[in-house]
């Protein structure tokens, strides 16, 4: 069980918001916001992720990151919201048998080109 991760974006409190709204579905509110970070989780399971501005001249390596969804409502919400928010399709929702055979995802490329997913496995 993981209890937190740091992603890297170019400026954490501008992601803020496009953030606040690609996590929703997922059940995840900020919860923390200081300069260079901020803090979204879940308090359904006490997941919590952290926004890191690059500390010095170090740039934003791109990553991947995937969260669990409880359902294909909430993999489609996921997606829609962070269109909506102003991220980029990387995988409309839908199943990914190459993954399992009840693999259900969708990614979205955040402006940083992070990788977010929302899965059912």
């Amino acid at each position: 069980m993981i209890d937190h991760i740091g992603l890297f974006v170019a400026d954490a409190n501008k992601r803020a918001e496009f953030y606040g709204k690609l996590l929703a579905p997922l059940g995840y509110v900020k919860k923390a916001e200081f300069p260079g970070a901020v803090c979204f989780a879940n308090d359904e399971d006490g997941d919590s992720v952290w926004l890191e501005s690059p500390k010095g001249d170090n740039p934003v390596v791109p990553t991947h990151v995937a969260f669990r969804a409880k359902d294909e409502d909430t993999v489609k919400a996921f997606h829609a919201a962070g269109l909506e928010a102003g991220g980029t399709d990387n995988g409309q929702p839908g199943p990914r048998p190459n993954y399992g055979p009840t693999y259900y995802a969708a990614f979205i490329h955040d402006p940083d080109g992070n990788n977010i997913e929302a899965a059912l496995s």
